[in-house]
């Protein structure tokens, strides 16, 4: 596993530590990535001239735990250096990669590999940290990092992980264009895929030069979702339609949230607990909601209790979901046939956000009698379901 982090803050033809990518700057960037991949100390190759400025660019950041110390050229060799057993992260502030590619290579359990992209010249390196005392000792005599330490070292490739060298030649805006590609959510339905996500990149480049933070626009998002849900209960024609049209435009935001924090590197379980906490809400509200212009619009007697058995299964089915989701690592291991349709269930139309798209559509026909008649019934499948495949592969249990 690694544990220590070489970072060099540039070399010929690279762009300044200091530009800004994705609301942080390349080295915060680096260190950030380099402390989520496991590093607790973090060697900063920097020149004389420049140390200054790039201390004070990490001063009062909270996020930053790692322990930084600074080696310039020609300066004295940082003492107790680690020798051991263990892995160390070489790379440079000017190449961008996201800690999953680092930590899905690390699973073969090498010792050392190195990373190349050829198209782009982008390169990374993790190496036995015996090779430690020796890249440090060549940077302080001679402001360089030497080649031999990659030489034996087997290459591997990025695959489908993002891996780019920055060059003061390229549009950082490009860049991140294609970066924010990278960022799907595995449990993504087909109409986050092909039309909130498509949505959500604009929206995210914008918040990415705001100070708004993803558990703001996760609460954006939810004043958004219950505005909609607000306007069912007027019952007409219009209301539902224009609150089916908030609610997609909350999914999208939902989406934004997401994208934000991983790409400022400020995901926390406090803004993952508060993501699915309020979306729960929203979709209680949009179906409470549904009941009502049901029962408006048609005069169907039996809709408003439609509309509460709905919100009653949403509201039953989130500690179901969460417990299935924290267990997701034991299911997979257990492998039972209870653990597939699991992972099925969790990850299908109930459970993402792509029933929006079919209120939007039930609205616009005036048939949202259609939704909440095949909802409140598949709900309820849905939720006695999953609580019968989680009791049968002892997920319930407290120690699953």
């Amino acid at each position: 596993m690694v544990h220590t982090a070489v970072i060099s803050t540039g070399r010929e033809g690279a762009p300044s530590p200091l530009i800004r990518f994705g609301g942080l700057s390349l080295l915060k960037r680096a260190l950030l990535t380099a402390q989520q991949v496991g590093a607790r100390v973090c060697y900063v190759l920097a020149h004389h001239e420049e140390t200054a400025a790039l201390q004070r660019s990490l001063e009062n950041d909270p996020r930053l735990t790692v322990d930084l110390v600074w080696v310039t050229p020609h300066g004295p060799l940082p003492e107790n250096i680690p020798s051991g057993v263990g892995r160390c992260l070489v790379s440079s502030c000017d190449t961008l990669f996201r800690p999953a590619l680092i930590q899905d290579v690390e699973k073969e359990g090498k010792d050392g590999w190195q990373i190349h992209f050829d198209s782009n010249h982008a390169s990374l390196a993790v190496v036995p940290v015996s090779q430690l005392p020796s890249l440090l000792a060549t940077w302080t005599q001679e402001g360089r990092l030497p080649q031999e330490y990659t030489e034996q070292l087997p290459v591997r490739s990025p695959g489908q992980h993002f891996l780019y060298r920055l060059t003061q030649q390229d549009d950082p805006g490009a860049v991140e264009k294609a970066f924010l590609l990278t960022l799907e959510n595995p449990r993504d339905g087909l109409v986050d895929t092909y039309l909130n996500r498509r949505c959500s990149r604009l929206l995210t480049r914008l918040f990415l030069r705001t100070p708004l933070t993803p558990n703001q626009i996760t609460i954006l998002s939810f004043l958004t979702g219950l505005l909609g849900a607000s306007c069912f209960l007027l019952g007409s024609y219009g209301g539902p339609v224009i609150g089916s049209l908030l609610l997609q435009f909350s999914t999208v935001l939902d989406c934004v949230d997401g994208e934000v924090a991983r790409v400022k590197m400020l995901e926390s379980p406090l803004g993952q607990w508060l993501d699915i906490t309020l979306d729960t809400v929203v979709h209680i509200a949009i179906f409470l909601g549904v009941g009502v212009a049901v029962w408006k619009q048609d005069g169907l007697a039996a809709a408003p209790l439609l509309g509460g058995l709905l919100a009653a299964a949403a509201f039953i089915s989130f500690p179901l979901v969460t417990r299935a989701e924290k267990t997701e690592d034991a299911g997979r291991e257990r492998g039972g046939w209870e653990d597939v349709w699991i992972e099925k269930m969790v990850g299908g139309l109930l459970t993402s956000r792509d029933y929006s798209l079919l209120v939007l559509l039930c609205a616009l026909v005036g048939k949202l009698a259609w939704f909440l008649w095949a909802a409140a019934i598949g709900a309820q499948v849905f939720w006695v379901g999953l609580l019968i495949l989680l009791w049968k592969a002892g997920r319930l249990r407290r120690s699953a």
